[in-house]
């Protein structure tokens, strides 16, 4: 049976429990890898974007370390090619909530904690799985927690240093500094380099919703001397996009160190690990980064940039409309579409009697008013005045056409020059005159 035991002084407890308080941050279980030479916790987040790793040295962190394992031989060592390990998985709320509250104990010198021993307790003949943590105070008072584990494999995220090609370190503190002009909207931070000046953007795509004043996308850039940093080789403006939490959870709990951060990427999509190193304790961050491959992509599929009144779109998506179900009823071709009360030209008149072309009986789709005489073909339908006759001229009608169809409509044709002289001389030869039947020299007055 394999068997790890444990003991923390007051500072390593600190340090413990602002690890958890940074494991929080990624997943809410964290996953505990034990051997003989050190111990791991590490975290995963959901969409495994990011992967978080401490790795804490037996001989330098902890004042007492203690692995057995059962393939342990007489002589005291194991066997070949083989790696003994513990690994097991605990929420860290259940972690967080033993040593929340003891980290106020160091101040108050009566209950003040002296150490901390753990224990993982597995065995066969036990039904559940321990993890055993005392607290021993002051005057003898020892606290006891007894929590539930599960036994999982770990998942790494691998990250080949010899690789990478870009890499800057920086105090710790400069970082805390660029962390507090970021917005808690921010999503993504953009890092490139340009005029020997290191460029740190957060941004987001997003528009937010709600009551907020500013609903647009907000852009923080952040620069820093390249003078300010430890060393730094990076490809000029080369950008890099990473999650701005993630960032700000990692800056945090190195600054509360006081050491400083290194990064290593290559290049664009491709991973990046930030890690630094104090008091016996390996932190190791990578996490996933996006770049100009990506950003295509979701420009491509961003909706708030998509958004625009430009009239080609317009006039795709109009068309579409305009065939849409329930088209207006057609018109007999002996009745024209369009009726008007003006007056025709004289040009008007010379050509009648000729077969014209019908006029246009469409708007053009980029107009966004309708024409004044195409209001007709707009207006709601009048059932009642269907029955009715209808007013108006048809300059394409001969005088015969005319007379065929006068029964059937009644229009408004002005006669003029020699249509009237015509109509004139018509009426005089089709009147019918009564003759006479008394003489003028018959008719008498009334005193004759």
């Amino acid at each position: 049976m394999t068997s790890l035991r444990f003991t923390l002084l007051p500072e390593a407890l600190l340090h413990f429990h602002d690890v958890l308080i940074c494991l929080a941050k990624f997943n809410e279980s964290v996953s505990i890898e034990a051997e003989e030479s050190f111990l791991r916790f590490s975290a995963l987040n959901l969409t495994k974007s990011a992967y978080a790793s401490f790795k804490f040295d037996a001989s330098s962190f902890f004042f007492q370390y203690i692995f057995v394992s059962p393939r342990r031989n007489a002589s005291g060592s194991t066997a070949r090619n083989t790696v003994d390990k513990l690994t097991c998985q605990i929420y860290i709320k259940a972690l967080l909530s033993v040593f929340r509250g003891r980290v106020s104990d160091f101040k108050d010198r009566e209950t003040a904690i002296e150490r901390c021993e753990v224990q993982f307790q597995d065995s066969p003949d036990e039904t559940e799985c321990r993890f055993i943590i005392r607290m021993i105070c002051r005057h003898g008072v020892v606290k006891t927690y007894k929590l539930t584990y599960e036994t999982v494999e770990v998942q790494h995220a691998l990250f080949d240093k010899s690789k990478t090609e870009n890499q800057w370190a920086i105090d710790s503190k400069y970082l805390r500094e660029i962390i507090e002009h970021f917005g808690p909207s921010a999503e993504l931070l953009d890092i490139f380099s340009e005029n020997n000046r290191a460029v740190f953007t957060s941004f987001t795509t997003k528009v937010a919703d709600g009551k907020e004043i500013l609903k647009q996308p907000v852009h923080t850039s952040v620069a820093i001397d390249i003078k300010d940093f430890d060393h730094f080789t990076v490809e000029d403006k080369l950008h890099v996009a990473i999650n701005v939490k993630d960032f700000k959870a990692i800056v945090i709990h190195a600054h509360s160190l006081g050491e400083s951060t290194v990064a290593r990427y290559t290049r664009p999509c491709r991973p990046m690990q930030i890690s630094y190193e104090a008091n016996g304790m390996m932190c190791e961050f990578t996490l996933m980064t996006r770049g100009e491959s990506e950003e295509a992509i979701s420009g491509s599929t961003n909706g708030n940039r998509e958004l625009s009144a430009r009239p080609h779109s317009r006039r795709a998506t109009v068309p579409s409309r305009e065939s849409a179900p329930n088209p207006p009823p057609e018109i007999p071709e002996s009745i024209p579409k369009y009726h008007s009360l003006q007056q025709p030209s004289q040009e008007a008149v010379q050509q009648e009697g000729q077969v014209n072309a019908p006029p246009n009986s469409t708007i053009p789709f980029e107009s966004l008013f309708v024409p004044a005489d195409d209001d007709q073909q707009w207006d709601e339908p009048r059932y009642g005045d269907e029955d009715e006759d209808t007013l108006g001229w048809d300059a394409n009608m001969d005088q015969n056409t005319f007379q065929e169809s006068i029964g059937g409509r009644i229009q408004d044709i002005t006669p003029t020059g020699a249509n009237m002289r015509h109509q004139n001389d018509q009426d005089q030869r089709d009147s019918i005159a009564i003759p006479p039947t008394q003489r003028i020299s018959q008719v008498r007055g009334l005193f004759d």
